[in-house]
């Protein structure tokens, strides 16, 4: 049995036999690959060894660690991901908050204020609640909200958002959009080789993360695809029809 209940995000029990397992880890960025491990194994000694990153830059994802330890830490990760699978993939207890800011120091290689830990700690959402949630729909007074119309203006990736939440919420809405289908800033730019440019596993919302992606950024066509399907969703959970 887990010793916590799995995260909701956390991924599928691992079954790929070894070769496959070391193929993947030879496209993974070394420094966010130990910190994974604290996750995987519960053993934040790995934030104190000798195989760390020398520093941060932006997109220098390796952190400048040296050839020699990329393929040490590889290594090391093929056999805690071994001993993982073979003992049924059962998750230890998530980090710590104290825990989680060291791991933060260890990717930048330098000291992280206090303050940004609760942002990753809710970022992470370790604990498998999202903190994003809609929670104050409750809180509303029904007469309230059935005399309440919110107008949302645009159909981009805040205004799809408003509209699932204040769906959520019970709260009519409309959305207002100037181009003649969802999508916002991806509907509006489809030049050859327009793409998102930050990376997938961040563009996404808390409620939907998603893995499917044949690259670190997803062509604007794809971002416009997403973003209609979550404005089906909003379409149809309004509280209200159209």
């Amino acid at each position: 049995m887990n010793a916590t209940p799995r995260p909701r995000f956390a991924g599928a029990p691992i079954t790929d036999d070894d070769a496959t397992i070391a193929a993947a880890l030879n496209d993974v960025s070394v420094p966010t690959l130990l910190v994974s491990l604290v996750h995987l194994t519960g053993d934040a000694s790995i934030l104190d060894g000798a195989l760390r990153p020398a520093g941060v830059y932006l997109n220098e994802v390796q952190g400048f660690m040296s050839p020699e330890d990329q393929a040490a830490a590889r290594a090391f990760a093929l056999d805690r991901i071994r001993e993982y699978r073979d003992a049924g993939s059962v998750l230890p207890s998530p980090p710590d908050a104290a825990t989680v800011h060291k791991m933060m120091e260890f990717l930048v290689a330098g000291p992280v204020d206090e303050e940004y830990v609760p942002l990753l700690l809710e970022e992470l959402e370790l604990d498998g609640v999202d903190d994003r949630d809609e929670h104050w729909g409750a809180r509303v007074p029904e007469d309230a909200k059935s005399d309440a119309h919110v107008v949302v203006i645009g159909a981009g990736m805040s205004g799809v958002l408003a509209g699932i939440r204040l769906g959520q919420a019970g709260i009519a809405y409309t959305i207002v959009e100037k181009n003649p289908a969802v999508g916002g800033t991806w509907f509006e730019n489809r030049y050859p080789g327009c793409r998102v440019d930050v990376g997938n596993h961040f563009y996404c919302y808390s409620f939907a993360p998603n893995d499917d992606w044949s690259g670190v950024l997803r062509p604007s066509a794809r971002a416009a695809a997403l973003l209609r399907e979550h404005g089906a969703i909003a379409r149809r959970d309004r509280p209200h029809p159209l």
